[in-house]
């Protein structure tokens, strides 16, 4: 998520990654395949070959939550985005996956419809940090509030944030009509 001076829930725990500072060596996907048997934070290289971890940022107001027509996805107490698998009934319009603008929902193709970051929420539980988190080599990775992670906001944060999310959020341009070319 990029940090937005109008948020309200300051005090809500969310992932932040500081592209700038990953080195897409995929630590991330592969700890959290290990623990979850499904990953549940993707990489993907861009089209300017910069590998970067995809994942739920846990969004203030998620757009996931009010798409979801069986309550599957609900935020927990700390303000993490949960997936109640029990209730996901892998809708054949997968319309969470389509409302996430980060896509940070994955339609996996096995028993689970789909599979999101619940920020290691067993782990948290027995007070142990995210496995992503832990597993990060270069300290890009960080369990914070949102109002830690506006302090770890720095210019080279927002430029490398901005390339991934052109990439994952590309804005097209309007194809032209016949008589405008």
């Amino acid at each position: 998520m990029a940090p937005d001076e109008t948020m309200t829930n300051v005090d809500e725990t969310i992932l932040f990654i500081d592209y700038s500072r990953c080195i897409g060596c995929e630590s991330c996907e592969s700890a959290c395949r290990f623990i979850h048997g499904q990953a549940r934070i993707n990489m993907t290289r861009t089209v300017g070959g910069i590998m970067a971890p995809v994942y739920c940022r846990h969004c203030e107001a998620a757009a996931c939550i009010k798409a979801c027509p069986r309550g599957a996805l609900q935020k927990g107490a700390d303000g993490a985005v949960l997936l109640n698998p029990v209730l996901c009934a892998g809708c054949e319009t997968k319309s969470c996956i389509l409302a996430c603008p980060f896509g940070g929902i994955f339609c996996t193709g096995l028993e689970d419809a789909v599979a999101k970051c619940d920020l290691c929420q067993r782990r948290r539980s027995v007070g142990m940090a995210p496995a992503c988190v832990e597993m990060c080599p270069c300290g890009a990775m960080h369990l914070v509030t949102r109002r830690e992670a506006l302090a770890l906001a720095t210019p080279e944060y927002e430029a490398a944030h901005r390339k991934v999310m052109e990439h994952v959020r590309p804005v097209l341009a309007p194809l032209k009509r016949r008589d405008q070319e």
